[in-house]
């Protein structure tokens, strides 16, 4: 017997079928959700009631969401689900959307949002968006865990606002293994963490040291970052082939730190310290990392948290070890009043002994008011340095390099950024081979030195105004 035939006008009223029964599950706090899951199709929404959820212990398992039909989790009214206390969130399955909740002064449990339900089960091509993680001055600082670990490949976490962690962990985490997971992490506001006064207070860590010599290639852009002082490493990467791009850090007392893995990319960040004491730019360690385009003013500390930091390595080390420096490009990078713009060979001694090494230095513009531009610890070995540019007659006798010197014209703008009036004084005549500028826009001229082409539109920053949730309205 012959199967049915279905014409396309067959097939289209179907979708709408489904479409308009698409079912809405209402939650409330004593609802077993177990049996729920069960029944929840591609299309369908899980409405969580309005109110104050305390120890709530959610688990979402194998939603079959796609990606024409996802499946909601959502707050009944975006803002108005507090989840509290001993909370636990979890989901798993594919094309899941969650969005409007609030965890608040959560406490007790290692993990409150993980996006997997078990070892085995993770989420894929999943959203969590217009979110909230936050712990007030009230709350207590409570035991070590983390806000939110990402699991599985191809998510996307997105308009959330993380703030006030005082607790070890990391705030976000993405876990790596032998798939390549690909996610994507912008928009969010990442807003006050107090100093932890030890490991364990970074912002965003991908990876960790057993894993990272795999790619994760996941992107993190977008985003706003303030006075996230948790610790030296504000985010730490652990994997490789990532990319962070378009984010802004104020006045954060750490450093965007490439601890383990390789050839990553740092390109169009902007870095203002606002004369803090403590913030850091990028420290690199491992080879083949690009850090490009990238504008960092008022940043006062030194060491690792230099504007640029790299630092010397052990060789043939572990994996939790430090990881030579090679084949590094630091182009295009513009530095104002740093107090260390370039930091080279931090940590030398008799165990990191390996120089770095066979990298190239192009393009930088640099106006460091009184500061010097490098602290040099060891004499990097075959470097290239090659149309960088200074604003400065405060060359100092233990520079590692002589740049040329140019009347940098630079003036303020209205996002408050140093830009240069015009090409004048940072065409160098050598190209770089940069396609892009600070601004993400085509480079006019690839020979110009610093991050920005006076030629092209600006881009808007991340700011508190333009990341977080929808619903939240910031200053």
């Amino acid at each position: 017997m012959m199967g049915r035939a279905f014409t396309p006008a067959a097939v289209i009223v179907l979708c709408v079928w489904r479409s308009v029964a698409a079912a809405e599950f209402p939650v409330r706090p004593e609802t077993d959700v177990e049996p729920l899951t069960r029944e929840v199709q591609a299309g369908d929404v899980i409405v969580l009631q309005n109110g104050t959820w305390r120890d709530a212990d959610l688990k979402f398992e194998r939603l079959p969401g796609t990606e024409d039909e996802p499946i909601h989790i959502r707050a009944e009214t975006p803002g108005q689900v507090v989840l509290t206390g001993q909370t636990e969130f979890r989901f798993s399955g594919t094309h899941v959307v969650v969005s409007g909740l609030v965890f608040r002064n959560t406490d007790g449990v290692s993990d409150v949002m993980q996006l997997r339900t078990h070892s085995e089960r993770h989420a894929h091509h999943c959203r969590v968006t217009d979110c909230v993680f936050e712990q007030t001055p009230e709350g207590e600082a409570g035991s070590e865990s983390r806000w939110l670990s990402v699991y599985g490949t191809n998510n996307r976490i997105d308009h959330c606002d993380f703030a006030g962690k005082r607790s070890r962990g990391p705030t976000l985490v993405v876990w790596v293994n032998e798939e390549v997971e690909q996610h994507r992490i912008d928009h969010n506001h990442f807003g006050s963490r107090p100093p932890l006064g030890r490991n364990g207070g970074e912002t965003i860590r991908i990876g960790t040291s057993e894993v990272s010599e795999l790619d994760c290639r996941s992107i993190v852009e977008d985003n706003y970052f303030h006075a996230c002082d948790g610790e030296a490493e504000i985010i730490s990467n652990k994997s490789c082939e990532n990319v962070y791009r378009h984010n802004l850090f104020e006045a954060c007392a750490g450093a965007l730190t490439l601890r383990h893995g390789h050839r990553c990319r740092v390109e169009g960040n902007v870095f203002l310290g606002r004369t803090k004491g403590g913030t850091g730019g990028v420290r690199i360690i491992g080879q083949q990392h690009s850090v490009t385009n990238n504008y960092f003013e008022g940043l006062r500390g030194d060491a690792e948290r230099a504007a640029i930091c790299l630092m010397n390595g052990i060789p043939n080390g572990s994996l939790n070890g430090y990881a030579p420096v090679e084949k590094a490009v630091v182009s295009h990078n513009t530095f104002v009043d740093c107090k260390v713009s370039v930091e080279i060979g931090v940590g030398v001694g008799r165990r990191q002994s390996a120089e770095p090494a066979d990298c190239r230095f192009t393009h930088n513009a640099f106006l460091p008011d009184k500061w010097p531009v490098f602290r040099v610890h060891v004499q990097p070995r075959a470097f290239v340095w090659e149309a960088n540019r200074l604003e400065s007659d405060r060359m100092h006798e233990n520079e590692l390099v002589t740049i040329r010197r140019s009347d940098l014209l630079f003036t303020r703008h209205d996002d408050g950024l140093l830009r240069p009036v015009s090409a004048e004084g940072i065409r160098t005549g050598i190209e770089s081979g940069e396609k892009y500028d600070l601004d993400g826009h085509p480079r006019s001229d690839a020979t110009l030195a610093g991050c920005d082409d006076p030629s092209t539109p600006l881009r808007q920053l991340p700011s508190a105004a333009t990341t977080g949730p929808s619903w939240r309205t910031r200053q």
